[in-house]
């Protein structure tokens, strides 16, 4: 083994390695080629003298020494990165910086239209759907695709960190001439009819087993889709019932022609956190992007509660 410690370059290659899972991703996510990360993780080998990862199928794996190597660079190297990332310039009034996030579909369109009042023009935002693999769901975040994501659910990843922007109802939705269904509804009448639903999992439940304890397995399906709106315009055209966070149920209300309703039964609101990668914190047009959006879920949450408050949505 070579006594001299090796330079931050290798050991910052194979930290992106441990955090990337893949020598691909570790090239997408340090700008350059896959043959540039194995050149340097085989110097680095050859400096310490060790196996560091063994191939596992389309990954990498690291042995016990790489294990044991990373845990003591991760720190020291995430510290270097975030001075590195703090001395960068922005400027919010000459700044041409395009954000990219991926949110659930019932912000997507707020937080396009709450940006879009930003004075600086040149300053954008796009937003991506979010994928629907639970294994992926950080794949954009590690890789530096997105700059951030906004997720229901907080993460659980040494290198990720998040804070809860809101916690938000949902409601109950079919349309204004429903022929059974008016002006309220119970517990019993919601079981009864028939449903539209989400057509997505997270943690292997279907959305809303995350927010009620009360048996909807039973109950008749007609469509299952991958949209909340795309559900919304099914509801608005027949008389199945679906559920929406409130926040997009009330972009749609009235163009859509739905009535709304708390839920007949006890639930828990839906929580929507903001995350990102942890060695971003110190970013001067990061940290910017955090508070923009942080400010824009508080405008959420008062227009929401606004119009929640005295059931005027029902």
């Amino acid at each position: 083994m070579n006594n001299d410690i090796p330079n931050f370059n290798l050991l910052a290659v194979f930290a992106a390695v441990m955090e990337q899972g893949t020598l691909s991703k570790a090239a997408e996510h340090l700008n350059t080629n896959q043959s540039t990360i194995s050149t340097a993780l085989g110097r680095l080998k050859a400096h310490v003298g060790q196996e560091l990862f063994v191939r596992s199928g389309r990954s990498v794996v690291p042995t016990a020494y790489g294990s044991s190597l990373y845990s003591q660079i991760k720190i020291p190297i995430q510290q270097l990165n975030s001075v590195f990332e703090s001395l960068g310039d922005f400027d919010l009034e000459t700044s041409a910086r395009r954000f990219v996030m991926t949110a659930p579909e019932h912000l997507q369109w707020i937080l396009l239209d709450q940006f879009s009042d930003e004075k600086n023009k040149n300053i954008s935002l796009e937003i991506f759907d979010q994928p629907d693999d639970d294994d992926k769901m950080y794949d954009g975040l590690l890789t530096q695709k997105f700059d951030v994501m906004v997720d229901i659910f907080p993460p659980d990843h040494p290198n990720i960190e998040s804070v809860k922007l809101f916690d938000g109802d949902f409601v109950i939705v079919c349309r204004q001439d429903h022929p059974r269904i008016i002006g309220q509804i119970t517990e019993a009448q919601y079981l009864a009819e028939t449903h539209v639903v989400l057509e997505r999992t997270r943690n292997q439940k279907r959305s809303l087993e995350h927010y009620t304890n009360i048996d909807i397995s039973q109950r008749k399906v007609a469509y299952h889709g991958r949209s909340l709106f795309n559900n919304l315009l099914f509801c608005s055209k027949s008389d199945y019932l679906t559920a929406v966070p409130l926040s997009m149920a009330l972009q749609f209300k009235e163009q859509l022609q739905l009535q709304l309703f708390t839920p007949p039964f006890e639930y828990k609101q839906i929580s929507n956190y903001l995350i990102w990668l942890k060695k971003l914190n110190k970013d001067p047009s990061h940290k910017w992007f955090r508070e923009k959006l942080v400010g824009i879920s508080k405008n959420i949450m008062m227009q929401t509660s606004s119009k929640a408050s005295d059931r005027s949505y029902i």
